[in-house]
Formats: C-alpha cells, structure tokens, sequence
C-alpha cells in the first residue's frame, strides 16, 4: 500500500472519508476496533477497499486527493503534467486525466501506485449468488411466510414460537418489513413489551433491519422508560415500540388517543406473548385492534402461561384462536435438536441454585401483578440483593466455575449488586468486573473488550447491560442471580452463553440459575414442547 497516497488522502478528513469508506465499513469497524477511527484510518480503508489505482481512477475521490495535497506538492504534480497555472489546484481539477494514458501514468508514479490496466479486472460471470446484509434461513422464511398467510385473514390473531437462538426476533421484524412494504403510507405498528431491556431490543432491531430492507422513509418511535409520544392520535405512519405497563396505565386517562391511533393500526405485535390474556394485554388488544385487518402477531419461547393450570393454556391457545407458528425441520424431532446438532447452539447443561426465601413475603397486590406477568417489586429485589446468604452462595458458586476454566456473565440483580459481587470476588482472586448502565461508557468500552479477550477478566458482574447486542463468543457460563417472570429475558440472558461451535462458540456451556420461589424448566426442550397437545387439540377441535 502506497503510504504517499494514504497520508494524502487522509487530509481529506474524517467526514469526508467516511463517505468513501462505506458507511457498513466505518460502523463495524466502529464496532469491533479499540481506538476510534481516525482520518489515517479511514484512508487506509478506502485504499485497502478500492486499490490504490481505483482511487486514482475514480473521479470524485481523486479530486478529493488533489485538494488535499499541500501546495508544494500540488505544484510539482503540476509541473509534472505540464500544467501552467499559478493556481496548481484549479489546473489539478480541470485536468482531463481519463483521456491522457501518460497523465495517467504520471499520476500513479507521483504516488507510488502500480497501474492496473483496465482489461485486468475480472469479468462478473454469468451468475452470481449473492445476499443483503439482512437475510434469514430457509427454516425462518418459512415461518415468516406461514405468519403471513394468517395475518391475512380478519381481526387475525397467531403466536410465533420459536426457542432462544432460533432467531425469533429478526424472523418477527422481517415479517413485520414485509407487511409494512406492501402498505400504503398511514398504516401503523405497535410493538409492546413488559421491559425496558426488550423495548430498546427491539427498536434497535427494526431500525438495522428498515435500513436495509425499507421501501420509504419510515419513523420509529419509543415510548417506554424516559422516551415519551406526546399525542398518541399524531402517530400516522411507521412503528410504536411501547411499554406495556406505561401504554396500560395511559389507555384511560389518554383513551380518546388510543381510539384515533386504532383506526390506523394494522398489526399489534406482543413480545411475552404467553402472557396474553393477561388483563394488561387483554385490555390494550381490545382498544388497538378495531379494524377488521388489524392483526395481532404474539412472540414466545415458550406457548403456554402456566406449568400446572391446563385451563390458563387453553385460554391462551383460544386468545390466538388456535393458531401457532412453530419452528419445524425436516429431519429433526425438535428445534433445539437442530440448532444443537447443526451447532448453533452449544449442548446446554441447566443447574438450579435452590434459595429459600422463608423471609420474603408478597401482599395480595403484588402477587397478583406476579400473575399478570410482572417481575418481582423493587422492594423484594433490593431484599434478595441485600441476603448475605444468598451472595455468598453466588461467589462461592462463580468462584468455583471459573477454577474449572469457565467465562462467566453473572446477571445480577441491580447496578450496586453488579458491583458488590464483583468487589467480593476480586477480593477473593477471582479476575472479576462490573458493567452497567451507571458505567462510564469508555470504561465500559474497556471492561468489556478485556473479558472477551480473556485479558484479566474471567468474570463479567452486569446490570441491564448485557442481556441484548453483547457478543462474546467465548462465554461459557451463564450465572443468573436476577430473578425474572419474562420468558424472553431468560432466553436472553441464556443466550449470552449458549452460542454453539459453529457460530463461533463452544461445544457445551452451563447455565446456573437462583431459583428464587420460581420454578423452572430442566431444559429448553421440555419448555418448548410442553405445551404442544394443547395447541394442537384447540387447532383441530
């Protein structure tokens, strides 16, 4: 690489070239580089993209060079082609440099650039395979498609199911893409959730995937945690990522916003969707879905509310009318048979952390939101947080995991219990650190970057940081001190260490869960079947 042309160019700036660079470059790059990118950095890209003569070929980026010479250079380049001007930049510009051979040899000897002729670039052949940066597996375009078919019909109502690592949420945002592509300006829709963690996830997902496969500009909009829409009635196009508890505490006293906005709703997507007829969910389906071709799109791990009451499972499976998209593979028993075997999951081994909680009491009030799909109140989170007992079960319980040669994410279950465990293992030796969202974000930038380089860091002690968009392949233990009612967020914390062989990850990892009062599943398989005779009775009856 010619290093005359890349400090040339990088005069240009970063603006400049970035634009150059391709924006997909410069974002991952962003993404996976220590240092920030700078304008030597860029230039290089642009360089190491295109080739030293392509840049020099292309007009619009040679002008860039030219301009970013400085003027001794700018005069001799000129002296050089025989241009006569006492302003070299503008004799630069105006050159002709595509109908001179010897210009063009000039010009590539002046930066140390190999010509490559014309004639040595490779034809495209006949036919090519190609991809968008955004695409799904065949067994993903299928349920993406059956969902399709059913969301056709009127007030339509089907549950996508599909387990952690399936790809349940891109399978769901390209299907809502492809609805909203196929529709006029002014049709709207609403994505709720009961979290914070799964309203971002799910906005920053809709938002990559728009960028890539949208038709037309599109808003998104955020209302949930500190993100607010001041007039519901307003919204007349795009998508609404909302907070089911916050949309629910509204629906009475903004009802009249609620009513205008469902005559633009076409679809209503439900993250937790096992918790459907649940009165929070129930109630806001019955104030969004008014036209007769709104549809309701429900998401799950797992089909079913409840272990032990048969009778809250065939409810569910009325409320989507007996309609259930699952993933299926020929060949395969199962799902996670196939993601397993075919190494996109790794071989999970799940142990239960048994914590009584004699001490723990819940009011009538508070157990009843339980049942409506709620997580435990603050003021029982800050009392598990706060049990000696149960911490020094977890240290002990990490310390031991990382002897055996384990890279541990502990999800903790809030910022000072994040940092109070990794403050307790670090002075029991245990390479251990903290991440959440009150760390500075360079330092977390750093702290992060170390565990997954296995650089001094064997533990990872978090707090609302981790559950989504972390990649760490490397990950083999996932420690799960946060207790949680959110079928998804389970799925989500799992995830962070059950990336298989295949997809960069391990053979086998584990998964430790405090069982706080909750039960549990075995394994992903029983969670995923469990519900199957049910939804298959109600379909056919």
């Amino acid at each position: 690489m010619s290093r005359h042309l890349v400090e040339a160019l990088a005069r240009a700036g970063v603006e400049e070239l970035t634009a150059f660079a391709g924006r997909d470059a410069v974002e991952l790059l962003s993404k996976v580089e220590s240092k920030a990118l700078n304008a030597s950095a860029l230039a290089e890209v642009v360089v190491r993209r295109l080739g030293g003569s392509e840049v020099l070929r292309q007009k619009g980026l040679r002008s860039t060079l030219l301009t970013s010479l400085r003027v001794p250079e700018a005069k001799l380049l000129a002296s050089l082609l025989g241009l006569e001007s006492e302003d070299p930049y503008a004799s630069l510009l105006e050159f002709e440099f595509d109908r001179s051979v010897v210009a063009m040899e000039t010009l590539h000897a002046h930066f140390g650039v190999p010509i490559v002729a014309q004639e040595e670039v490779a034809e495209l052949p006949d036919s090519i395979r190609t991809q968008g940066p955004y695409t799904l597996f065949s067994h993903q375009r299928r349920a993406s498609q059956a969902v399709q078919r059913i969301l056709t019909g009127d007030f339509a109502r089907v549950l996508l199911h599909m387990p952690t690592g399936a790809g349940k949420t891109r399978t769901a945002v390209t299907t809502i893409v492809d609805l909203l592509r196929s529709l006029e300006d002014g049709e709207v829709v609403v994505w709720l959730a009961h979290s914070e963690e799964l309203c971002d996830q799910a906005f920053e997902e809709f938002v990559k995937a728009w960028s890539y496969l949208g038709s037309r500009p599109l808003r998104v909009h955020r209302h949930y945690g500190s993100h607010r829409i001041p007039d519901l009635s307003t919204v007349d196009d795009g998508i609404i990522v909302a907070g089911l508890s916050l949309l629910y505490q509204q629906s009475a006293s903004r009802q009249s916003e609620f009513l205008a906005l469902a005559r633009r709703v076409r679809l209503i997507v439900m993250d937790e969707a096992h918790q459907a007829t649940a009165p929070t969910y129930s109630h806001l389906i019955d104030l969004l879905q008014r036209r007769k071709d709104a549809g309701v799109l429900g998401l799950s791990a797992t089909p079913g509310r409840s272990l032990k009451d048969v009778g809250a499972d065939i409810a569910l499976a009325e409320f989507f009318r007996g309609n259930r998209v699952k993933l299926e593979v020929d060949g395969y028993r199962d799902a996670i048979q196939y993601l397993t075997e075919q190494g996109y999951l790794a071989r999970m081994e799940f142990v239960q952390l048994p914590f009584g909680q004699a001490d723990v009491e819940l009011s009538a009030s508070e157990l009843k939101r339980l049942q409506e799909g709620f997580d435990l109140p603050a003021r029982v989170i800050a009392e598990l947080a706060d049990d000696e007992a149960r911490n020094l079960m977890i240290v002990d319980v990490v310390k031991r995991e990382v002897e055996a040669g384990g890279s541990v994410i502990l999800f903790a279950l809030s910022v000072d219990h994040a940092n109070m465990l990794a403050s307790v293992l670090a002075f029991m030796g245990v390479a251990a650190a903290s991440v959440t969202g009150s760390t500075p974000a360079e330092q977390r930038r750093q702290t992060i970057q170390r565990y997954k380089d296995r650089a001094g860091i064997d533990v990872l002690c978090n707090y609302g940081v981790l559950t989504t968009g972390f990649d760490a392949p490397r990950t083999n233990v996932a420690v799960i001190a946060r207790p949680t009612t959110s079928v998804v967020l389970y799925s989500q914390m799992i995830g962070r260490a059950a990336r298989g062989s295949a997809a960069g990850g391990n053979e086998e990892c584990r998964i430790l869960t405090v069982v706080d009062r909750v039960p549990g599943f075995a394994s992903l398989v029983e969670g995923f079947q469990f519900w199957d005779d049910i939804w298959e009775d109600e379909h056919n009856g």
